[in-house]
């Protein structure tokens, strides 16, 4: 045991000069950086207006109407993004809009190129306008389509200038329901996706807010912003920090990813703005959203090989993670964060930076001394001890025994030979003195001979009665107590041939 104990006390200082590794940096956003997406809405509306006052007029016009543009994050290597709704569905009236624009063109009057409602003060023209706006009936003096457009940008490098044309999988009924859309991820269809939770837990309390406020590019990357619910777990932000997150929301925050900042994993999408308070929509609602849309949230194999690469990068061996960063590049070579990470890896490999190139340090070994060390000594006296015990102890009870039985011996000053047939009593002569013939002859009892000390009497000793004898074991030749059935020595039966 002391020797087993010894080796893994060394095993163990060997495991402290290693570096310690883990499966992935917990509480870093770049797990989720890939997969970020800027998502931009505009409608196209074709409007004709009709003015049948002297002889039928047909006015055609087409209007490009931005409907909003915000951030987005995609949840299948194939380009399923999530988003929130009121990014690609507008709360506002795009035909109202259409009618105050050809009206105040046409027939050059002051109106607002807005979605509000008006009126002007020509009564003739009035009762035209009100004809205009929407919805559309036998009367009415416009006609209106609005085709909606959305395109997403992924983040790669290089950046895909146009961008990748969208479709509206799914969107809600309120502003701050997920969105799901498609694009067309290409031959591979293996974009880099997000980490997703499975529900805002009781503890998250510090998440990270992934915004990209312009179009996402190797100098434009996300920007993470940390903020916290207050209470944990909540979706309410701290009233600190309520302002920050307006702030976010209006640089194109709504659509992001709202990330738990100790797994790294993201457990909703943020949304408000303008009238609307800022909302996070848990991750559970986005699930639910996808399963409407007929998808399932998964990840690719570049998201596989990239998040083993970030274990060593992250723990500094860059000798390490280079190598595992080209593997990613060449499953997704225009990916922006492996591409940047393996610049810095093959910087650092094999400097003093790199964990990889650093041998663990071995265990110190105490150089031999000319003399020998106490413990040594300590150690080989209490082993000597211990032996030297062992060994007395049989020796001392022994020891024991013999007096014990010699003294039964001395005070009837006799031998007591017990054989198999019989328990008798032979006496010496006189105390002290020795007995000679200790040899039973042939067919006789084993008795001291009395004869080779003349002159004895077996009755001179004070306390020797003739007739009186005491029993001892035939097993043993212990003395047995009185009536006792058994000998209280060696148990063997009093009684007993």
């Amino acid at each position: 045991m002391p020797r087993l104990a010894v080796i893994a006390g060394l095993g163990a200082l060997g495991v402290l000069g290693m570096p310690l590794l883990h499966p992935h940096p917990s509480g870093s956003t770049d797990r989720v950086t890939p997969g970020a997406v800027r998502v931009e809405s505009e409608s196209v509306v074709s409007v004709t207006l009709l003015d049948d006052r002297s002889r039928l007029q047909r006015v055609e016009r087409e209007y490009e109407v931005e409907l909003g543009t915000g951030s987005g994050f995609t949840v299948t290597p194939d380009g399923v993004i999530v988003t929130a709704t009121q990014v690609v569905k507008p709360d506002r009236d795009l035909q109202v809009y259409a009618a105050n624009k050809v009206f105040a063109e046409y027939f050059k009057v002051d109106i607002p190129a807005d979605f509000e409602r008006h009126t002007v003060d020509d009564p003739d023209l009035n009762i035209r306008l009100q004809a205009c706006y929407p919805p559309r009936s036998q009367n009415s003096t416009c006609q209106a389509t609005v085709e909606t457009k959305v395109t997403a940008f992924p983040y790669l490098d290089p950046a895909l200038p146009e961008g990748l044309e969208a479709e509206v999988l799914s969107t809600g009924d309120a502003p701050s329901s997920p969105a799901v859309l498609k694009v067309n991820a290409g031959p591979k269809n293996n974009l880099p996706t997000v980490p997703m939770g499975t529900t805002i837990s009781a503890q998250v309390e510090s998440v990270d807010i992934m915004t990209l406020a312009a179009r996402p590019a190797a100098k434009t990357p996300p920007k993470m912003d940390t903020a916290h619910f207050d209470p944990p777990g909540s979706r309410n932000f701290k009233t600190a920090e309520r302002d920050k997150v307006d702030k976010l929301i209006e640089a194109g925050a709504v659509g992001a990813a709202v990330i738990d900042d100790g797994k790294s994993e993201v457990v909703g999408v943020l949304s408000g703005g303008g009238s609307l308070p800022a909302t996070v929509t848990p991750v559970d609602e986005i699930r639910t959203a996808l399963v409407a849309a007929g998808v399932t949230p998964r990840r690719g194999p570049v998201d596989v090989v990239y998040e083993q690469a970030l274990a060593a990068y992250h723990n500094k061996l860059y000798g390490n993670a280079a190598p595992v960063l080209q593997q990613v590049l060449t499953l997704r070579q225009d990916h922006a964060v492996a591409l940047d990470y393996l610049r810095v890896a093959k910087a650092k490999a094999g400097t003093a930076e790199d964990a990889a190139s650093k041998k663990s340090s071995p265990v110190p070994v105490p150089k031999p001394s000319s003399g020998v060390a106490p413990w040594i000594w300590i150690t080989g006296g209490v082993v000597l001890v211990g032996a030297v015990a062992a060994g007395s102890v049989p020796f001392l009870l022994r020891r024991r025994r013999n007096g014990e039985d010699q003294q039964e011996l001395s005070g009837e000053h006799a031998m007591v030979t017990s054989w198999p047939a019989q328990t008798e009593v032979y006496r010496t002569p006189n105390p002290g003195q020795p007995v000679h013939d200790i040899s039973p002859p042939s067919g006789q009892p084993y008795v001291s001979n009395p004869g080779s000390n003349p002159g004895s009497n077996p009755g001179s000793h004070p306390g020797a009665q003739a007739g009186t004898s005491k029993k001892f074991c035939t097993q043993c030749g212990m003395r047995l107590g009185h009536a006792h059935r058994f000998c209280g020595f060696c148990g063997h039966p009093s009684d007993a041939p």
